[in-house]
């Protein structure tokens, strides 16, 4: 009898439930993909005529059940700042290197104990623990350090992260700026946030090179001058404390956006004169 085939979808919901099927069908080979037209591609280029189980594809199962089915209630982590099953999954996904089968693999090897997902006492659960702390130190570095600008009337931003976390930042840079349209750049994608008042879905993406086509009529603020002026205006150079501005102001920053940049050199190179009759002015 020919192995049975799990195909899943590589999100949460469709990672949980190829570990249901592969516990129930250890033998199973296991095909991921990102929609059914995906699937049906690798299906069709790799001849696969075995029986196939499709799941995840929908979405109608409670993620939290199908962890708790897997893992138990019990919370587990190595620390305060570690997600929980659900967010590890979500966020081991978007790292560059994941395998998505090899992640269910190491899932179903932890025999519902989820203390090994954060412990790192095999190599595969280290990786794997590792790849979900990268991601989120990427998240984390894009909210603090990345600065976007005005297109169009567009608050917008090009991010260069390895990883797949440029809708995460488009969406907590839409909810912190509600009044405004926001667009994240990442790779040939362009992340739309607050797209109601460009008469696209609230939350949506389109083509990084339809992006330019784009505008908003809202008065455009002159965001970057802007803070260079009050930034200049506070810098006090006998209290400035350069260590102290290097920490806060780190050499990796300069790398995100053009105004993190000038931001890095002002800590190394110090700033112009200037005073609050600029700022005001």
């Amino acid at each position: 009898m020919s192995p049975q085939i799990i195909a899943f979808k590589d999100n949460v919901e469709g990672v949980l439930l190829a570990c249901h099927e592969l516990l129930q069908h250890p033998d199973s080979e296991l095909l991921f993909a990102k929609d059914m037209d995906e699937l049906r591609s690798k299906m069709s280029f790799s001849g696969i005529e075995h029986d196939l189980t499709a799941v995840g594809f929908r979405p109608v199962v409670n993620c939290s059940v199908l962890v708790q089915s897997l893992f138990g209630k019990r919370k587990s982590r190595m620390s305060g700042r570690d997600p929980d099953v659900g967010g590890y999954i979500r966020l081991v996904l978007r790292h560059s290197s994941c395998e998505p089968a090899e992640l269910v693999r190491f899932m179903c090897s932890c025999e519902g104990n989820a203390d090994m997902l954060y412990s790192g006492k095999t190599p595969t659960g280290r990786k794997y623990y590792n790849y979900m702390r990268d991601v989120s130190r990427s998240y984390h570095s894009l909210s603090m350090f990345a600065r976007p600008d005005f297109v169009n009337g567009i608050l917008s931003v090009k991010v260069d992260s390895p990883h797949r976390i440029g809708d995460m930042f488009c969406r907590w840079l839409s909810g912190k700026n509600p009044d405004l349209p926001v667009a994240v750049l990442e790779k040939e994608t362009a992340w739309i946030g607050n797209g109601r008042y460009l008469g696209l879905e609230n939350f949506t993406h389109i083509r990084s090179s339809f992006f330019e086509s784009l505008s908003f009529s809202k008065e455009k603020d002159d965001v970057d001058d802007l803070w260079d002026v009050y930034y200049d205006s506070q810098m006090i150079p006998v209290r400035r404390n350069k260590k102290h501005a290097q920490h806060l102001q780190p050499r990796i920053s300069s790398a995100i956006s053009e105004m993190s940049a000038r931001d890095r050199y002002k800590v190394e190179r110090g700033i112009p004169n200037c005073t609050l009759d600029n700022f005001t002015g």
